[in-house]
């Protein structure tokens, strides 16, 4: 006999020492003297390495098994099976019952949707349409405006040279401003602030 282990043990042996041994060890060891993250770092990657390496050597002894390929090979098959009945009779039950409900069929709403599609870009452009039209009736009352107040104050201008051209004396034309008289200091106060 020899006293070779096999790689499953020997991955299992490094597994346990490096999860309930190396890792413990280690964060005691960070807490308390202040170590850096590295021998941590280094413990986790042992036992990572050595869960892969037990989950390789387990799925290759999984897959090398002749009754595993068997029964997945039969499981397989009837899964492909119990789809192409679960579709036969999905479609035998809805093929008869979606029309009785009274419910759309999935080419009548796609259609439906390229219809939306369709509105939603005409209501663009009638958006667009809108926008455009109130912005030219908006110039056009700004240009409406500035002829009335052209014309306003070319009849005060006129008004003025009729007023000059009938007296020798430049006439003052009131405009409506009547200045306010100036108000009273308050004890000395010059600021409004109370």
């Amino acid at each position: 006999m020899s006293n070779q282990k096999s790689p499953l043990m020997d991955d299992l042996g490094k597994l346990f020492e490096a999860t309930w041994i190396d890792l413990p060890t280690a964060a005691v060891r960070r807490l308390t003297a202040g170590d850096d993250q590295g021998a941590v770092r280094e413990a986790g990657w042992k036992a990572y390495d050595a869960l892969v390496r037990i989950s390789n050597e387990a799925s290759n002894a999984l897959y090398t098994n002749r009754a595993f390929g068997e029964v997945a090979g039969r499981g397989i098959g009837l899964a492909l099976r119990l789809q192409r009945v679960g579709d036969a009779v999905a479609s035998a039950v809805f093929g008869n019952l979606w029309p009785a409900i009274g419910l759309p069929t999935g080419s009548e709403i796609q259609a439906l949707r390229n219809d939306v599609r369709a509105l939603s870009g005409d209501v663009e452009a009638l958006r667009e349409e809108v926008r455009t039209a109130s912005l030219q009736a908006g110039e056009r009352i700004e240009e409406r405006e500035r002829s009335e107040d052209r014309a306003t104050i070319d009849r005060g201008y006129a008004a003025v040279r009729s007023a000059e051209s009938q007296s020798a004396t430049p006439a003052m034309v009131w405009n409506g401003f009547t200045p306010a008289a100036p108000r009273k200091s308050r004890r000395g106060k010059n600021s409004v602030a109370l």
